[in-house]
């Protein structure tokens, strides 16, 4: 059932890309466990960062050839103020050489849009999680929001390069226990929004499926963005 599949791993190699890619093999052939465990280790620096100096953190594009790391990083700021954020994003490039050494090309992107990826949409979550923002409140002022963002453009990243897509829809699907229920027993809140097209391979979907832990247990998270590809 197309509802019950990863939407971006049928798009693998039509029109959509891995996040990241290793290629381990020839004479500077190092052990496949060891770059997969630094890549986990440089994830969970980057996340403590971020949180320390109020960022949102997004999409993490990861590259390893030659002995050599790329590393592209997209963001967005809690705290707008432009002088501030250069220079912190400065010291977090800085701290991130300091760990890994001079192999390592860094690069970070500013989004001003919190909302333009399903990462950054649930980090942003989270953050308001900690907040002590009702779930049910901060479900809702998402959907209001992406409500209006239906028909905005942006950039994404596809097999063919770079191309220009347009959002169509999104749908979110919230499951567990929320506050002010008088049932103790866990429900499934869906929301949706515009044209859905799960089982067409040539459209673009970006997709999150994450856990949020709240004082009430586990809440399942899961967030669809359907774009269309302007030729």
């Amino acid at each position: 059932m197309a509802q019950k599949i990863n939407p971006i791993s049928l798009r693998l190699g039509l029109t959509q890309v891995w996040d990241s890619t290793l290629q381990n093999y020839g004479k500077l052939y190092s052990n496949y466990t060891v770059i997969l465990h630094k890549q986990l280790q440089i994830y969970q620096l980057l996340t403590q960062l971020f949180k320390l100096n109020n960022f949102i953190l997004g999409t993490k594009q990861f590259n390893y050839s030659e002995n050599s790391i790329k590393l592209t990083i997209f963001y967005s700021d809690l705290i707008y103020h432009p002088t501030l954020n250069k220079n912190t994003s400065t010291n977090l490039l800085k701290s991130l050489l300091a760990w890994h050494g001079n192999g390592a090309l860094i690069r970070f992107y500013s989004k001003p849009k919190w909302f333009s990826t399903t990462n950054l949409i649930f980090n942003y979550t989270w953050f308001l999680l900690k907040q002590n923002v009702s779930f049910n409140k901060i479900f809702w002022n998402l959907c209001r929001t992406l409500k209006t963002q239906i028909k905005s453009r942006k950039i994404l990243y596809s097999t063919c390069g770079p191309i220009i897509g347009e959002l169509q829809g999104f749908r979110i699907c919230l499951s567990g226990r929320f506050d002010n229920s008088r049932n103790q027993m866990a429900k499934t809140i869906k929301y949706k929004v515009g044209s859905l097209p799960l089982t067409n391979l040539q459209s673009y979907v970006e997709f999150t499926n994450s856990e949020v832990y709240t004082k009430l247990g586990t809440c399942g998270v899961q967030l669809w963005l359907f774009y269309k590809i302007n030729h």
